[in-house]
């Protein structure tokens, strides 16, 4: 005989304490407590009264025992439903990472493609500042040289005007020595002084003729540096501007040439990843779930799989 007032092992504890089922369950209780009225003056009464407290009693223990235990599986399923949410989180996680990776790989090589094109810029920039200051140096080093031309056309010059000056007070004391020997030979035949007169006249007009032609020698010397100084200025600096030029011509052949194998390098990783991914939707096609056809693309384009090749 049972404990309790009605079979509790036939009552659904979810549909009682979930379903809105505890209402009716204890009226259920209450009906079968009350629906007895026993003799309260009679032994047999008496007992029956308080076996029914007691089957009272026992139906909400076992009432309360269901709850517990329903409590007690709900929390249960509450730590698998954690762990399930977690182990989804990781897998996900690992999946995500492991389809991003290609992209992730791209990136990382275009910022060293960008590095080492900086990189080279800066090269370039230090060779072409290198080789325009050697250029300049070489162009003072010139510009000294023509100056020293100029200084010694100087000094030559000064030694002419010297020498003109010394041959002038040559010329003018050989004509007081001469004045003086003319006047001390006055009494000399007029054929002699004529012949003395003009040898002054001669060798006056001779030291006029060569200093003329020393000052046009020097004059010519002085433009003939100023002309080759000149040019050899204006030859640095095409000589400056061509190399300039050519480093420029060669930094934009290198930086096209850069563009050029970028370009290539990302057409044939997206051509790739289109056949990878047409693979991946043949597998799934046939029956492999989508996780595993893109493990297998995978394996089979990493070279892991014996005797199996992709045909990009």
């Amino acid at each position: 005989m049972s404990d309790a007032l009605i079979p509790l092992e036939s009552v659904n504890a979810v549909e009682v304490f979930t379903g809105g089922g505890l209402d009716d369950l204890l009226a259920r209780i209450r009906t079968e407590a009350v629906s007895v009225v026993p003799n309260i003056k009679t032994v047999a009464g008496r007992k029956e009264i308080a076996s029914i407290a007691y089957k009272v009693s026992r139906s909400k223990t076992a009432i309360d025992d269901a709850g517990k235990a329903l409590v007690a599986d709900l929390k249960k399923q509450t730590g698998d439903i954690d762990s399930a949410r977690k182990k989804a989180r990781d897998t996900l996680d690992a999946l995500r990472d492991e389809v991003r990776k290609p992209l992730t790989d791209w990136e990382a090589e275009q910022e060293r493609i960008e590095r080492e094109r900086v990189e080279a810029e800066e090269r370039a920039k230090a060779e072409a500042e290198a080789a325009r200051l050697a250029e300049i140096a070489r162009k003072e080093e010139e510009i000294r040289a023509r100056e020293e031309a100029v200084r010694a056309a100087e000094e030559a010059e000064r030694q002419r005007v010297a020498a003109e000056q010394a041959e002038r007070e040559r010329v003018e004391r050989e004509a007081r020595l001469q004045a003086e020997a003319a006047e001390n030979a006055k009494r000399e035949a007029a054929g002699a002084v004529e012949r003395a007169e003009r040898e002054a006249r001669d060798a006056t007009e001779r030291a006029a003729r060569e200093a003329a032609e020393a000052e046009q020698r020097a004059k010519d010397a002085a433009a003939l540096a100023e002309r080759e100084k000149a040019e050899a200025v204006a030859a640095a600096e095409r000589r400056a501007q061509e190399e300039a030029d050519r480093a420029e011509r060669q930094r934009q052949a290198q930086a096209d040439a850069q563009r050029k194998a970028d370009e290539a390098r990302a057409a044939d990783v997206e051509h790739r990843r289109s056949i990878n991914r047409t693979a991946v939707a043949a597998l799934i096609a046939v029956g492999l779930d989508e996780k595993a056809a893109a493990t297998v693309i995978t394996a089979i384009a990493q070279g892991k799989v014996p005797a199996v090749a992709i045909r990009y």
